[in-house]
């Protein structure tokens, strides 16, 4: 196999995983589709006979053992898995809290708040992925978080952190909450002026930022050079806070007062 940086690993793990394909396979079908996990896996099935129907049998989930599993991490005081139980969780996992494939496994739960699951949440999102044990999931994990490197999973799952990391009742989100958010998510596809915008909120905004500004924000990322230069030819009509930041950063991370 050719020398491959981490991440394309990490698909090629992901794919075999899924499919139970050699990693030659893997490595071929993935350079044949600009290394998308999803339409690689769609050539894949295209090119390989269908298994005798006798050798292939679906997988399927034990609700006794899902039930068991949720009772685990279970509330003792609620029919909720709340932030002590998702910490329990995350630990039988080997995972962080702090993780993003957190993000990834709760958008797969249709978690609707972060530090809790509802139990029809968690039994049906274990019972979608076809786990009934932490190590099935655990072995799940690597196609988990190859949906990160993904450019359209990605962004699906960075709109989603949007309304599952508010606060109930709350339309907007405290600005520290979405930095911290921010460092998280980039910290998987990184952007080079993540540190100056989040200086920038700190130093001229310091208030709750909108779901306009967050979805764009990301758009942004993706749109506009590190050095600014095609703003205006970007074809965007900007929130204002974007328009203050290319100014901020213009201007030697200053504003002009208005």
């Amino acid at each position: 196999m050719h020398r491959l940086d981490r991440q394309s690993k990490d698909k090629i793990e992901a794919f075999v995983g899924i499919t139970n394909a050699h990693e030659k396979m893997a490595l071929r079908c993935l350079q044949a589709a600009d290394w998308s996990i999803e339409a690689a896996i769609e050539i894949y099935y295209q090119s390989v006979p269908p298994a005798p129907a006798q050798v292939s049998v679906p997988q399927r989930t034990s609700q006794t053992a899902l039930q068991q599993l949720y009772q685990r991490y279970q509330d003792p005081h609620s029919d909720m898995i709340l932030a002590e139980g998702v910490g329990l969780f995350c630990e039988d996992l080997q995972v962080i809290p702090e993780d993003p494939v957190m993000l990834v496994l709760s958008r797969h739960f249709s978690a609707a708040t972060m530090c809790e699951f509802s139990k029809d949440e968690f039994i049906k999102g274990m019972a979608s992925l076809r786990c009934d044990s932490i190590k099935k999931l655990q072995q799940k994990l690597p196609g988990l978080r190859a949906e990160l490197q993904d450019d359209k999973k990605f962004k699906e799952i960075y709109n989603y952190t949007y309304s599952f990391a508010l606060d109930k009742g709350k339309k907007c989100m405290p600005q520290d909450t979405a930095i911290s958010l921010w460092r998280l998510l980039f910290s998987v596809k990184p952007w080079p002026l993540l540190d100056a915008w989040c200086a920038f909120l700190e130093q001229h905004h310091n208030r709750a930022v909108s779901r306009d500004t967050w979805i764009q924000l990301l758009d942004f990322c993706r749109a506009v050079k590190e050095d600014l230069s095609n703003f205006e030819e970007s074809g965007s009509a900007w929130p204002y806070l974007l328009d203050d930041f290319v100014e901020y950063m213009r201007n030697g991370k200053k504003l002009e007062d208005r």
